[in-house]
């Protein structure tokens, strides 16, 4: 790992750092570049609700930091294993078009990173940030990958309500070795960005 390779120390810091961002949508949207961190938007945002969930569920300290290759890098402080990251957008905006509804937006994206092969998804985790799917079924989405792809895990993160209490943010991890089940979470970020509550959603 190149020891200048930039990590984020403090998730409760870096929350306040995202306020501006994620309440002016277009930084999500349109891709452009953090100052001194080589993650767009999105991408840290997306990671960030993440390791918020994974620190909720699995009591470790996971945190995210660039990468020179992809997309971030998941990394527990702790043990010192990392997991890298590869992004791909399901947002109205950056295409330019409407994307289907339901489940069938989220599965068209990851299909897209399926189609590179197993070689480029080798020992990855894949991350779908989405917006504007409306409903959909995570059993579905599961039913269409499940054995299909060679990631790590597979997680779809989401925009699920904003309004004057603050926003929340679904994330649903996709394992292979769940079997039958996947899991999705609801981030609850309170209107000031100083704090987060994590729970369970049951599908």
């Amino acid at each position: 790992m190149n020891p200048a390779t930039k990590m984020i120390k403090d998730l409760r810091i870096a929350l306040k750092d995202f306020e501006s961002m994620v309440k002016d949508p277009r930084y999500l949207w349109n891709g452009r570049d953090i100052k001194d961190f080589s993650l767009r938007p999105r991408e840290a945002w997306a990671n960030w609700l993440i390791c918020a969930v994974l620190q909720k569920v699995h009591g470790v300290d996971v945190t995210f930091m660039e990468d020179e290759d992809g997309d971030g890098i998941l990394f527990d402080t702790r043990s010192g294993n990392i997991l890298p990251t590869e992004h791909v957008s399901a947002l109205n905006i950056p295409k330019g078009e409407r994307l289907p509804e339901g489940e069938q937006r989220i599965i068209d994206a990851i299909n897209l990173k399926i189609a590179r092969g197993p070689e480029y998804a080798k020992g990855k985790t894949l991350v779908v940030f989405f917006d504007g799917a409306g409903i959909f079924y995570r059993s579905k989405i599961r039913e269409n990958i499940f054995k299909k792809h060679a990631f790590e895990s597979v997680f779809c993160v989401g925009l699920a309500t904003s309004d004057v209490y603050g926003y929340i943010y679904t994330v649903t991890e996709f394992r292979d070795s769940y079997g039958d089940n996947s899991v999705t979470h609801k981030v609850h970020i309170n209107e000031d960005f100083s704090d987060w509550v994590v729970s369970q959603i049951m599908e």
